[in-house]
């Protein structure tokens, strides 16, 4: 039982890290973007590859590289590759799309990747995808299988708070605020001499580094990775956490993937089953998830723990002065 619930945790706190990464683009910008999870897998194969040793005694099976690099470097190549697709996806996307536009040339983006990846055989090995990744530093720290399982937990958990941090000093710099101004009202930010494009591309570059990391973590977890771990409903579910726990709010956002990717799974997974029905469970998630979305948004269209905004004390001080400052004046 203590693994079961150390295991569901673990890849709870994976998942934080892409909601996170997400966030960033849709909450912090305002981009519906589509292809989110077509750049975890991007992150997560190309770290696999740089993991796996090569495929010429695999029985069949081939994929690219197979450089059997440790961890460490396989994760940095993972987010950089997954960056640089941000990057490439990005700088046609953003330059002259926004809105549902924008969201539309994503999902393009994702169905041209999956069907491109799943037909060519020797890149990634088709449909059957990557397999036997081994678990981070298993083979070096020599741990039983329920000590490693606490080992890995911590590490991802460490990476998650690593993320939070970065991406909440990012928050409240002048970038964070300049892409929330975007946000709001991107004519007006653009006449204050704000590069609209640069500044959404930077974060959209951002969002994915934050991919690339959660899916190289997802897959060495597993120890597999393919095309079916990577379907359109992935990058849903991640958009009901972020309704949920409130857009733009980074510890909402990791409310929001609790609740909604963590707790309700579990907790459908433990109704009784119904004979002749095996997918009634899944669908009845997604059933749940969806009524949360409509409900978020007709009570609480902010989400559980909105946005801070300015607070009304401040605003109030600001209103404050003008009087003082015209009877100085008159005197």
């Amino acid at each position: 039982m203590v693994n079961y619930i150390v295991s569901s945790l673990t890849v709870g706190v994976i998942v934080g890290i892409l909601t996170l990464g997400l966030n960033v683009s849709w909450g912090w910008v305002g981009q519906l973007d589509l292809a989110f999870y077509g750049i975890v897998a991007i992150g997560a194969y190309i770290g696999g590859v740089m993991e796996l040793p090569s495929s010429r005694n695999s029985g069949g099976s081939t994929w690219i590289l197979g450089l059997s690099l440790p961890f460490p470097i396989a994760l940095i190549g993972g987010m950089a590759a997954s960056a640089l697709a941000a990057l490439a996806l990005g700088s046609v996307a953003l330059r002259r799309l926004r809105g549902d536009y924008f969201a539309i040339t994503t999902v393009a983006f994702a169905l041209i990747l999956t069907a491109f990846l799943t037909q060519q055989q020797s890149i990634f090995n088709g449909f059957e995808g990557l397999y036997g990744l081994q678990q981070p530093f298993e083979g070096v720290l020599k741990l039983s299988q329920s000590n490693y399982q606490w080992f890995f937990l911590g590490l991802c958990i460490v990476l998650l708070g690593a993320t939070y941090w970065v991406l909440q000093l990012l928050y409240v710099s002048p970038f964070g605020r300049t892409l929330r101004a975007i946000r709001e009202d991107e004519t007006a930010a653009a006449a204050f001499g704000r590069n609209a494009y640069a500044q959404k591309l930077k974060a959209y570059v951002v969002g994915g580094t934050c991919a690339g990391m959660g899916g190289v973590l997802l897959a060495s977890y597993v120890g597999a990775w393919n095309p079916s771990g990577w379907a359109a409903i992935e990058t849903f579910l991640l958009y009901t956490a972020i309704f949920l726990g409130g857009q733009g709010n980074s510890r909402g956002v990791l409310l929001g993937t609790l609740i909604a990717l963590v707790l309700i799974p579990e907790i459908t997974r433990w109704l009784p089953e119904i004979p002749g029905h095996p997918d009634l469970f899944p669908a009845i998630r997604n059933m749940v998830d969806g009524a949360l979305i409509i409900g978020v948004l007709w009570f609480r269209p902010r989400g559980l723990v909105p946005e801070r905004q300015p607070k009304d004390r401040e605003i109030e001080q600001r209103e404050g002065q003008l009087p003082a400052l015209t009877t100085a004046a008159s005197q």
